[in-house]
């Protein structure tokens, strides 16, 4: 059993889901040590790739066999073990002080068993946890001790295996200095130096190519924290070259967020505003609600604050305040601490506040912009837009009536796929559309890869070389193009809110469906309904 636990930890070189085959493997242990081994590793593969799981479920087994094993000399790696990765999968969940009791535990064990290797990783898992608690002294302090802790037993390790491990704690004390720095800037400015010191110093000594990035994306926030937003600038731009050569989605998109903040911070609201606009749309596209997307929205509004667009102010002003509240308590608090990084400012009493504020705010924005433009300008505008929407309403309504509205795919009786793999993936896919299961609201590509026997790799490609877009605008069509023939021949459902609507075609909410109607159609959805109750008043098109 002990070959497969080994092969779970290569998990970032072989990837979950072949790390999953070696856990389940272990499940066919009758030990109570391994079966809690299993569950608890698979808890924390699961919760890394970000997967739905019953956590309940996985914390009941592992509290279940934890409590057969007798700790004895004989468990102690094992329990150690465990405990180290309950931590770990507890700092994945944002649970910090969960994992701070898990990884003492996990320390316990290692010393009892005198495992210097072990005590050396938990130590610099616990130094990680204190950075996240906000308890940067003592961690800067553990992370100290971890580095020399590990130049004294160096011999313990294989040189490869040394250096990966002492540049990635090295690079940890890095970030440490700059948390130090930006928690007070002009009282601190002594550990900046020190940051840059270690920054540029892993530089020298890495071949790592993410890691320099990440060294490179550090480099940039403490520029720009020192306010040379030039030099600032040169760094992303560095880390954003090599992600995008490695082709590590996530980390480009959060580069592209700093990137945006230096812009913004140096007052190139025009250039922030581009990176803004472009990371909405993308991690929109990719239901990627963390909290760069959440504060990208409230830089939006800033911006257009600041350009005199009361619209769009308010839009997006209002989708920062529904994403914070969608959000769990411990997540909000997140949230709230990092808006007071940013805006000194309270987000709770800013929220209670917000609808007086907002309306006030907007009517001095609109006065201001009728009394630039004129009334006459504004009204000429209106009457355009108004005339622009009544054509693509028109549009629409012809593609509907005559059944030609832009297809999520091509004709499913000529298609061309060389690859008979795909070519069986397209075919079950036609199977699931014909029983319309992309109208739950659990239809994505986990769930249809699962479906099909298949991965979401697979499925991924497949989808892209047969409709030639993501699964993700695939599945969109099919649903925009579902509700605006529903509404077209069902008059009840016309008098439906946007969430019910959106309950129909499987959206998690009404937001995310009517951005995305209006991102496929040019319209909103109360504007397309408006427009059906005028034109066709009967229950089926004539």
């Amino acid at each position: 059993m002990q070959f497969y636990k080994d092969k779970i930890f290569l998990y970032q070189k072989i990837g979950i889901d072949s790390s999953l085959v070696y856990v389940n493997k272990i499940f066919s242990s009758e030990k109570d040590s391994d079966q809690a081994f299993a569950y608890t590793a698979k808890r924390y593969l699961l919760a890394v790739a970000r997967r739905n799981y019953d956590d309940k479920s996985y914390l009941s087994k592992i509290k279940f066999y934890l409590n057969k094993i007798p700790e004895t000399e004989e468990n102690y790696t094992v329990l150690s073990q465990i405990y180290n990765i309950l931590g770990n999968t507890d700092k994945i969940n944002q649970k910090p002080i969960e994992a701070l009791k898990e990884f003492i535990k996990a320390d316990f064990f290692a010393q009892k068993n005198s495992d210097v290797r072990q005590h050396i990783k938990i130590a610099g898992n616990i130094a990680s946890i204190k950075l996240d608690l906000k308890q940067t002294d003592e961690a800067i302090t553990e992370t100290r001790k971890v580095l020399k802790l590990l130049k004294e037993n160096k011999n313990l390790y294989e040189q490869e295996n040394f250096e990966i491990i002492y540049n990635n704690i090295f690079s940890n004390l890095g970030h440490l200095y700059s948390d130090k720095f930006i928690a007070d800037t002009d009282r601190n400015r002594k550990y900046a130096d020190s940051a840059s010191q270690n920054f540029h110093h892993l530089l020298q000594i890495t071949k790592d190519k993410k890691l320099i990035a990440v060294t490179y994306l550090k480099l940039g926030t403490l520029y720009n924290k020192k306010k040379d937003y030039v030099k600032a600038s040169n760094y992303y731009q560095r880390s954003l070259d090599i992600y995008q050569s490695l082709k590590l989605k996530n980390e480009m998109l959060n580069v592209k967020y700093n990137i945006g903040t230096n812009y913004y911070d140096f007052k190139e609201y025009k250039k922030s505003k581009h990176i803004f606009l472009e990371l909405s749309h993308l991690m929109e596209k990719d239901s990627l609600k963390n909290s760069d997307y959440i504060f990208t929205q409230d830089y939006l509004a800033k911006i257009y604050l600041k350009e005199g667009k009361s619209d769009s102010v308010e839009y997006f002003n209002n989708k920062f305040i529904e994403l914070y509240k969608q959000n769990s308590e411990i997540e909000k608090e997140n949230i709230a601490t990092l808006y007071k990084n940013i805006n000194d400012k309270n987000l709770h009493d800013e929220i209670d506040r917000n609808s007086s504020v907002l309306k006030s705010r907007l009517f001095l924005i609109i006065a201001l912009v009728i009394l630039s433009i004129g009334i006459a300008g504004y009204l000429l505008y209106q009457l355009r837009k108004k005339k622009k929407i009544e054509k693509r309403l028109n549009e629409i309504l012809l593609s509907v009536k005559n059944d030609t509205l832009p297809a999520a795919h091509a004709n499913r009786n000529n298609f061309t796929i060389s690859n008979e793999k795909e070519r069986e993936i397209i075919n079950k896919l036609f199977e699931l559309e014909e029983k319309k299961l992309y109208l739950k609201k659990d239809y994505n590509q986990a769930y249809v890869a699962k479906k099909l026997g298949t991965n979401t790799t697979y499925l991924s490609q497949a989808v892209n070389n047969y409709a030639k877009k993501s699964f993700s605008e695939y599945t969109n069509e099919l649903r925009i193009n579902y509700i605006l023939r529903e509404l077209s021949e069902n008059k009840k459902i016309r008098s439906y809110t946007t969430k019910a609507l959106a309950d129909i075609v499987g959206y998690k909410n009404g937001i995310s469906f009517a951005r995305t109607f209006k991102e496929k159609t040019g319209v909103t959805p109360f504007q397309y309904i408006e427009k059906l109750n005028k034109d066709i008043p009967d229950t089926n098109i004539q």
